[in-house]
Order: C-alpha cells, then sequence, then structure tokens
C-alpha cells in the first residue's frame, strides 16, 4: 500500500507540474512585406479606375503606343490618347513630359513640325495634382531643328497609398500656316512624347 502511495504522490507531483506549464498567455506573430508598385504609360482608352489602370499597364511591353493619321495642316485639337499612373510606392513621384517635334527627312533636308501638346485631367484620385498645360507652341514648320521641350512636370503625388491619375492628351499644329509653308509629301512624319518618373 505504501508503494501504491509513494506512486500516487509522484503522479501527483508530475500533474501539478504539467498543469502549471500552460499558465500565461504566448501569441504567434504575422509579418508581412508588400512592396511599392508603379505602372504608367500612354494607352488608346480612358481607363477610369485603378483596377483598369493596373490591368492594362502590367506588362512588360504595355506603356508605349504610336499615333497615326495626325493632320498636321489641321487647325484643331487632336486627340492623341491618355497618359496613365498607378503607385502604392512610399515615395512621392513625379512625372515629366518631353516632347520632340514632328519630322522627317527627305534627300538632305528635314522638316520640323512644332505642335502644342495639352493634358486635362481624366480620372483618378485627388491625391495626384496635375500641372500646367499646354506644353509647347503650334507654330509653323521649319528645316532647323528646334530641339526637345523641356522636361514639364504633369503630374505630381500628395501622399501614401494607392495614387493614380489618367490624363487625356491632344496635340494642336499650325495648319494653316503649315499649309502655307508647304510640307512635303510624306508619311513618315514622326515626333515623340516622354514620359519620364521620378521618386522623392
Amino acid at each position: 500500500m505504501k508503494k501504491i502511495i509513494a506512486i500516487l504522490v509522484v503522479l501527483s507531483v508530475m500533474f501539478v507540474a504539467f498543469a502549471e506549464t500552460g499558465i500565461g498567455s504566448t501569441q504567434l506573430t504575422l509579418q508581412a512585406e508588400v512592396a511599392g508598385k508603379l505602372y504608367h504609360g500612354f494607352t488608346a482608352a480612358d481607363n477610369t479606375t485603378a483596377n483598369d489602370v493596373k490591368s492594362e499597364l502590367s506588362t512588360s511591353e504595355s506603356g508605349n503606343r504610336t499615333v497615326t493619321a495626325l493632320d498636321l495642316e489641321g487647325t484643331d485639337y487632336q486627340s492623341i490618347g491618355y497618359y496613365n499612373l498607378y503607385t502604392t510606392g512610399n515615395a512621392q513621384a513625379t512625372v515629366k513630359f518631353t516632347t520632340t517635334p514632328m519630322s522627317v527627312t527627305i534627300d538632305t533636308t528635314t522638316y520640323y513640325v512644332p505642335y502644342e501638346l495639352k493634358f486635362v485631367a481624366s480620372s483618378g484620385l485627388s491625391n495626384v495634382t496635375v500641372g500646367t498645360s499646354p506644353i509647347g507652341a503650334a507654330t509653323v514648320a521649319v528645316t532647323s531643328d528646334p530641339g526637345s521641350s523641356a522636361a514639364t512636370t504633369v503630374l505630381t503625388t500628395t501622399s501614401n497609398g494607392l495614387r493614380w491619375k489618367t490624363l487625356a492628351l491632344s496635340a494642336k499644329f499650325a495648319g494653316a500656316l503649315n499649309e502655307t509653308f508647304g510640307l512635303p509629301e510624306s508619311e513618315d512624319y514622326e515626333g515623340t512624347i516622354v514620359a519620364a518618373v521620378t521618386a522623392e
């Protein structure tokens, strides 16, 4: 009997020891990292939601666009598409446009056709401000290179988290003056608009 009591006392001490092990609180800590996202580029369609911008510009081939059939002798603004910005990075982003005139080289002469680029907010959040439009001027064609425009700020972000904006773009040429100038026949007049994003 003493042997049984001794075994029960040992078991009792063990149960007390195990019972004390779970006293107090424990915790499971969860941690995650989120990388900032940046999508930007030119599109034909007006993206009216942030998901539309992200979806259209999330592939490596997206963001570049070519516009054809511009009328260099027209006098009205001609729609040339949209520029889109989507960012979630903590650094503030600034978008600047640099434009080059339309040009073509025939024989040994290069003809340059300056234009005015207008941009207006189409869709997006208020935490992205729009710069002052337009860039450049619609002036008569020339045969000496007028050079590129100065880099001009078109968008600036002002907060953290999701920031997105779509700009409607249009170009205007000095139509009547270009017609009087007598632009030579060619289908190869080409200019560029470069959008550069910097983070601060």
